[in-house]
C-alpha cells in the first residue's frame, strides 16, 4: 500500500477535504491524536477559503489586464466601459491557522500509515491511496481488423494494439489460411504483388493478438477484400 499526496493545487484542495470529511468514519480504529486532526480541520477550512478566492482572483485578474490593454492599445472607436470589479472577501471567513497544511495532511497520513491499522481500502476512501486499475484480462481479447487501399492498390489493415505485443496475420488468397506476417503497430500495408493487369482476387485476411510472442485471445472475424491488378 502507497500512500500519495497530491502535487497540482486543485487535486490537493479535493484531496485535504475528502480526508477531513471521511475521516470521522474511521477515527475509533485509526485513533489519531484530536489535538493534529483539530490543526487539520482548520487547515482545510482555510485552504478551501483561499485557494477558492486565489480563482476569483486569477478571473478578475484576466479580465483587469483586458481593460488595462484596451485602455492602452485599443482601437480608437473602442469604448471603455465601467471598471472592473474587484473581489471582496465574503463577510464570513474561516479561523486564522497554522502555515504548511500540506506538511500537516503529510505528518496525519504519517500517523495513520503508523497506526498499522489503515487498510487499503481505507486508504482509498480517505483519499490518500490510488485505487488501482483491476487488471486486464488479455485472455479475452478479441481484434477488429478492419481494411482498405493505399496508393498502388495494396490493403491496409488496421487493429488497436492497447496492451498486446501485436498481432499475427493470416491470409487466404483462396488455396486455405495460412500464417502471413506478424505486425507490431496498428497498421500493416501488405505489399505482396498484385495480380496480372485485368485480373481481379479476393485476399481474406484474420488476425489473433500476441503477447511474450505467442498467439493470444480470440481470432478476429475475416475481413475480405478485392485486389486488381494494375499497370
Amino acid at each position: 500500500m502507497h500512500t500519495y499526496i497530491a502535487d497540482a493545487d486543485s487535486d490537493f484542495r479535493k484531496q485535504l477535504a475528502k480526508f477531513c470529511e471521511k475521516y470521522p468514519e474511521y477515527k475509533d480504529v485509526l485513533k489519531i491524536d484530536t489535538d493534529i486532526i483539530d490543526k487539520l480541520n482548520a487547515a482545510n477550512l482555510m485552504v478551501q477559503f483561499i485557494f477558492n478566492q486565489q480563482d476569483d482572483l486569477i478571473t478578475v485578474g484576466k479580465a483587469f489586464t483586458s481593460y488595462k490593454n484596451l485602455l492602452r492599445s485599443g482601437n480608437s472607436d473602442d469604448v471603455l466601459g465601467k471598471f472592473p470589479v474587484l473581489s471582496a472577501y465574503p463577510t464570513v471567513q474561516p479561523p486564522l491557522c497554522d502555515a504548511n497544511a500540506e506538511g500537516l495532511l503529510r505528518a496525519v497520513v504519517q500517523a495513520c500509515v503508523s497506526t498499522k491499522k489503515l487498510t487499503n481500502d481505507m486508504g482509498i476512501a480517505l483519499g490518500i491511496v490510488k485505487a488501482t486499475q483491476p487488471a486486464t484480462d488479455l485472455t479475452a481479447g478479441t481484434p477488429i481488423l478492419t481494411a482498405k487501399y493505399v496508393t498502388g492498390g495494396h490493403p491496409l489493415l488496421n487493429c488497436m494494439i492497447g496492451d498486446y505485443e501485436g498481432y499475427e496475420i493470416w491470409k487466404d488468397t483462396g488455396k486455405g489460411y495460412v500464417f502471413f506476417n506478424v505486425s507490431s503497430s496498428p497498421s500493416f500495408i501488405d505489399k505482396s504483388p498484385l495480380p496480372a493487369f485485368g485480373i481481379s482476387e479476393i485476399w481474406n485476411y484474420k488476425i489473433i493478438y500476441r503477447y511474450k510472442n505467442e498467439q493470444i485471445a480470440n481470432w478476429s472475424e475475416v475481413v475480405s477484400i478485392t485486389v486488381k491488378g494494375s499497370i
